[in-house]
């Protein structure tokens, strides 16, 4: 393992926000939204458990990819980044560690919510397609792993704290992962489907219900992926590595 990498995640594994607001809360609001379900007439059904469990895990799993967003604003203000540059640790190998540490921290939502849903809620999946789901949402994080590094370049340390708290939110009660979208006023409800948060969900949804994700989602996540990753290439290259911290 990288040092740097392992240097990473130790830094992470302290960081009690990240375990709070993307693995407790989201499993919290698995259960409770479930309950709310549960209370109408005819209860729950097990496709509205699922559903509630896929958007959860996305809604974890959105805003651990973003975590990004501070860490990198982090170094920048702290002058980190600065200090890497002067070491014989080659920059493509900094970009790698900071995507894989991205990716990794969306698992532990993701596993921690399914299980609540499996065996909490009572979910009834296949192996298969619990393997499936999990892996279509690991990789489908890709998307806001990348957002969160453009804005971790683009924004300072101060602005990036609340930009990440207000962007995780939008995401998940606009695209759908807290009311679902067939609920939505109809002018609502498209604003949803230009969201990459609303598409992350579908592709999940579409394993948790025995099938495989449509082509629709997968090629607009992809897009958006891209999209995002360019975007934080080109902002890079134009931003200081030391940013200020006000």
């Amino acid at each position: 393992m990288s040092p740097l990498f392992a240097f990473q995640l130790r830094r992470i594994g302290r960081n009690r926000q990240y375990l709070l607001f993307t693995v407790v809360l989201p499993a919290a609001f698995t259960v409770f939204f479930t309950q709310v379900f549960a209370g109408a007439p005819g209860g729950v059904s097990q496709e509205q458990a699922a559903a509630t469990m896929v958007a959860m895990m996305a809604y974890g799993a959105i805003g651990a990819a973003l975590g990004a967003t501070v860490r990198l604003s982090f170094d920048r203000a702290s002058g980190w980044l600065r200090q890497l540059r002067v070491t014989p640790v080659p920059q493509t190998t900094v970009v790698a560690v900071d995507v894989a540490v991205g990716m990794l921290l969306t698992l532990p939502p993701l596993l921690v919510v399914a299980g609540v849903g499996r065996f909490v809620n009572g979910v009834r999946l296949g192996a298969a397609e619990w393997a499936g789901l999990v892996g279509v949402l690991w990789l489908g994080s890709a998307v806001f792993v990348a957002l969160g590094l453009l804005l971790g370049w683009a924004l300072e340390e101060k602005a990036a704290g609340g930009a990440i708290g207000i962007l995780t939110t939008v995401l998940a009660a606009l695209g759908g992962l807290w009311v679902p979208v067939e609920l939505f006023p109809s002018g609502l409800r498209a604003f949803a489907q230009v969201l990459p948060s609303y598409w992350y969900a579908e592709a999940g949804r579409d394993v948790a219900a025995g099938g495989v994700p449509a082509v629709l989602p997968l090629a607009l996540l992809t897009g958006f992926a891209v999209v995002f990753a360019a975007l934080a290439v080109g902002v890079a290259r134009r931003r200081p590595l030391t940013a200020t911290a006000g």
